[in-house]
């Protein structure tokens, strides 16, 4: 990832929060406070559906966090591994959500775990959720790549959360946004794409791309997007 604002937000911030507070921690918040239990619903039935996950799949949740998102996608597999490069939220993850032995949580990059794991054939989907925009254009396609061709039994990834650059403009309501702010994967919103921009990006690494949108009560779903990922 970069560094810069999006180091801070996703190493130091939450190193500045109460240890109770899981969902400040990871910024899953609305004007400061946590977002609703019917908005984490809304963001789990996404995921599990966007990935079609069952119950014997065993996932890969990179840039993890805290696993308070985490815990709730393993209840729909037989579990996996949370991977996140900050040692706060790793730890809270191992002592708040780790409820059997095939759930773990690691501190990793995440693209240098991708690119080193032993045994990449253990997983069946993986997922992104909230992060993949801070990765600059070169780490991100080592990112897709090394997915379609390491996890080869990955069939479908979903990353999460993507700022849609065709609706800018449902985001800058409040300020005007910075020339070059939208292809910096520093700034707070990381590195906006279109869908279509998003498609031919993961093409590149040997993916097809599916547009999911969610629906309109949802928080953000005004100006993001979900990308699911299948093997061609």
């Amino acid at each position: 990832m970069s560094s810069d604002s999006s180091q801070y937000l996703f190493k130091h911030h939450p190193e500045t929060c109460d240890p109770d507070d899981i969902w400040g921690q990871v910024k899953r918040t609305v004007a400061g406070k946590p977002v609703s239990a019917e908005q984490i619903a809304l963001i789990v039935e996404s995921i599990t559906t966007g990935l079609e996950l069952g119950s014997t799949d065993v996932l890969l949740d990179l840039c993890c966090g805290n696993g308070a998102l985490t815990t709730h996608i393993f209840e729909a597999c037989s579990g996996g591994l949370g991977v996140d490069y900050s040692a706060f939220l790793i730890e809270v993850a191992n002592r708040r959500f780790v409820r059997n032995n095939r759930e773990r949580y690691i501190v990793s990059d995440a693209l240098a775990y991708l690119e080193t794991e032993a045994e990449p054939e253990r997983y069946t989907k993986a997922l992104c959720y909230g992060a993949f925009s801070y990765f600059d254009e070169d780490a991100g396609h080592r990112f897709l790549k090394a997915l379609n061709e390491r996890f080869r039994n990955v069939s479908r990834v979903l990353l999460g959360q993507l700022p849609d650059k065709s609706r800018m403009d449902a985001f800058f309501t409040s300020r005007t946004a910075v020339a070059g702010e939208e292809n910096d994967p520093g700034s707070l919103m990381g590195i906006w794409r279109t869908p279509a921009e998003m498609a031919e990006f993961a093409r590149s690494a040997g993916w097809e791309l599916q547009c999911q949108y969610m629906p309109v009560e949802f928080y953000s779903g005004h100006y993001r997007f979900n990308a699911i990922l299948i093997r061609p």
